[in-house]
């Protein structure tokens, strides 16, 4: 019944929602779009969440399905945020609820529309940019972005454009996949990298039976990493088949860390970017030739392996390049028009 009366009310006009905040939890607020194609669509839509005489300017507490209570703000007459908790089962249940009304995701934003406060269209895309962005470091970077496209349009300003492909892993976080032998400690660098208990650690070979993966800080550049299993003979079959899932993601990776021990080499990798990582430096040599030692326990070479795998990922060279950064997903900027000086 609720979503017959939500279609109904929006007769003629339509209302959709996004995902605004980050994905993955990282965030202790959840922020959902809603964005109506006209003021009457909006408010059909919130009535239909429960939300009734939400006009623009109101900002206050709410009740979401009785999934979560948060907040709703209502910045436009097309605009609004409802601001749940951002717990990953919290925003899906919200979601499932708003599809089954009939106010479905959008993947594109306009955004002029969602951020008419902008000077121009890159303004709005940084804006919009910034909302996601996963990495510290990406904030300065992304504010200065305006900034540079209307020196660019002015004709002054440095020629050529940064390597787009490299800073948007600022925004959308580069593939880093942790691969070698059963119990030489990388659930140990796991943990020691994210400062907290994530991956169980035990000297029994086979612990990590399916991969393990998060959204980690390497020194201002977030990345998704991922703990494989550990490569041993005479694995049971689980345990291989966790493994054959957990290698696709190694091929496909930005960047893997192929580690080993002093008793256990490091694997041999042809991934795009590769770093041999020597665990447990403090009980055996490393005799095989890797890029950098580490004692995980004692946080012993965890700065030069974080140092490392952000240059690999976002060179330095990149973050000071003064070109501008084509941050947006578009083919061009014909449809830019930067604001007078």
């Amino acid at each position: 019944m609720a979503q017959h009366a939500a279609q109904d009310g929006v007769e003629g006009g339509s209302v959709t929602w996004r995902l605004a905040s980050p994905v993955g939890g990282q965030a202790a607020i959840a922020v959902i779009e809603l964005l109506g194609s006209d003021g009457a669509s909006l408010d059909a839509a919130l009535r239909s969440i429960g939300l009734v005489e939400v006009g623009v300017g109101a900002v206050r507490r709410a009740d979401f399905f009785s999934v979560d209570r948060g907040v709703v703000a209502r910045w436009s007459a097309t605009l609004a945020h409802l601001m749940p908790h951002a717990g990953p089962a919290v925003v899906m249940n919200i979601a499932q609820r708003l599809d089954e009304l009939g106010i479905l995701e959008r993947r594109e934003i306009d955004a002029r529309v969602v951020y008419p406060e902008a000077r121009d269209e890159v303004e709005a895309r940084m804006l919009a940019a910034l909302a996601r962005a996963q990495s510290p470091r990406a904030v300065e970077l992304l504010l200065d972005q305006p900034r540079r496209w209307r020196e660019r349009h002015a004709g002054r300003g440095p020629k050529g454009e940064a390597d787009a492909n490299v800073l948007n892993r600022l925004i959308e976080p580069a593939l880093v996949v942790a691969v070698g032998p059963s119990n030489v400690g990388k659930s140990m660098l796991l943990n020691s990298l994210a400062g907290r208990s994530v991956s169980i650690v035990a000297d029994e070979p086979g612990t990590t039976r399916d991969h393990v993966g998060m959204l980690l800080d390497l020194g201002g550049v977030v990345v998704r990493y991922v703990d494989t299993p550990g490569m041993r003979l005479g694995a049971p079959i689980v345990e291989r088949q966790a493994l054959a899932t957990a290698m696709e993601l190694a091929n496909r990776a930005d960047l893997v860390l192929a580690c080993g021990d002093g008793q256990s080499p490091a694997p041999m990798m042809s991934a795009k970017a590769v770093i041999r990582v020597g665990l447990r430096a403090d009980l055996r040599p490393i005799s095989w030739s890797a890029d950098v030692k580490v004692c995980a326990p004692r946080a012993e070479g965890l700065d030069s392996l974080v140092k490392l795998a952000r240059e690999i990922l976002v060179p330095e060279d990149a973050m000071r390049d003064e070109r501008p950064w084509r941050f947006w997903r578009c083919e061009s900027t014909e449809r830019y028009e930067p604001a007078a000086s």
